[in-house]
């Protein structure tokens, strides 16, 4: 059975992309941004958990880490520069999509836990871009 939960990392998309994170170009955030924000399509539910994970690497390249943000972000963003105002700018776009637009969100509906769901989506964004 896959992981589910409302924390960024409670299912299973964002904990198999948090496990090739040391593999990830700061570039690949930009286009995993950019893929969210642009696209007009029905926007998966995989593809929006790795958009939130993504976002959690900014937040804690930005000094606003997650509690509890795993050791995989922790060694990631050690010794790298604070994320620039464009590539926070396009991470709250994709965040926003995934928010309003996504099927992550019509599962979190269907569950009964939107309003949790949303809210650590909120939280991340004012960690995002602050």
């Amino acid at each position: 059975m896959g992981a589910w939960g409302s924390g960024t990392f409670e299912n299973d998309d964002a904990a198999d992309w948090l496990a090739q994170l040391g593999t990830i170009a700061p570039d690949d955030l930009t286009k995993i941004f950019g893929q969210a924000a642009d696209d007009t399509t029905y926007f998966g539910a995989p593809a929006a958990s790795v958009v939130v994970a993504a976002a959690e690497v900014v937040a804690a390249l930005n000094g606003s880490p997650v509690k509890g943000v795993p050791p995989e972000i922790v060694k990631w963003t050690t010794n790298r520069q604070a994320p620039t105002p464009e590539l926070k700018a396009l991470a709250l776009r994709a965040l926003d999509r995934v928010r309003k637009n996504s099927e992550l969100k019509d599962l979190w509906l269907e569950a009964d836990g939107l309003n949790d769901w949303t809210a650590a989506i909120q939280d991340l964004q004012t960690r995002v871009g602050s």
